[in-house]
């Protein structure tokens, strides 16, 4: 069972929020830094999920500036019969991956 395409770009998008805001904090002081969309690129393998299966969801963040930040980032999960789940990234290399199981597809 493939995972609908609206789902996974409502995943994206939301996680690109997510890091958006978490990592805009990360500026210097007196300095205010934004990342674009445009500089994160959202994965997953496999590509697509599959429900049932774990998935390897993951960001990359195409910005040197930023991909050399630490920063919390979270992956947002949202369904039409749940609350969203929030998933904790961890940094790996330039950017945040987090393991996730899709429990249906849709």
């Amino acid at each position: 069972m493939k995972i609908h395409d609206a789902r996974w770009r409502s995943l994206c998008v939301i996680f690109a929020i997510v890091a958006l805001l978490m990592l805009a904090g990360c500026g210097a002081a007196g300095k205010e830094r934004t990342l674009k969309f445009s500089e994160v690129t959202l994965s997953s393998e496999p590509s697509p999920p599959e429900a049932g299966q774990a998935a390897k969801l993951i960001a990359t963040i195409d910005n040197e500036k930023f991909a050399a930040l630490e920063a919390e980032a979270q992956f947002q999960i949202n369904s039409k019969n749940n609350l969203p789940s929030l998933i904790d990234a961890v940094k790996s290399g330039d950017g945040y991956t987090a393991g996730y199981t899709f429990p249906s597809d849709g």
